[in-house]
């Protein structure tokens, strides 16, 4: 049981990424570049990373629904047999 939840863990880990605004804040500005640009070079990061879990979405969502709307347009019949 123990190892599962080391293996589950250290799975998450490794889809997270492992780091977090923090810590590349602190690598960019190691490298000598300004905390200003780390901090735009950041959040241009995650701007992308929400822009491609949005289009992903909707492609999604297209998919799913595209396949409803074409069907043709039916209507049902009501207790004297009519349609509405």
């Amino acid at each position: 049981m123990m190892k599962a939840i080391l293996i589950l863990a250290t799975a998450c880990a490794i889809l997270s990424g492992c780091s977090t605004s923090a810590s590349r804040m602190a690598a960019c500005e190691s490298q000598g570049v300004s905390r200003d640009a780390c901090y735009i070079a950041d959040q241009n990061r995650q701007s992308a990373i929400n822009a491609a879990a949005e289009k992903q979405a909707l492609e999604n969502a297209n998919a799913l629904y595209s396949n409803k709307t074409d069907q043709t347009h039916h209507h049902h019949k009501n207790a004297n047999g009519e349609g509405y």
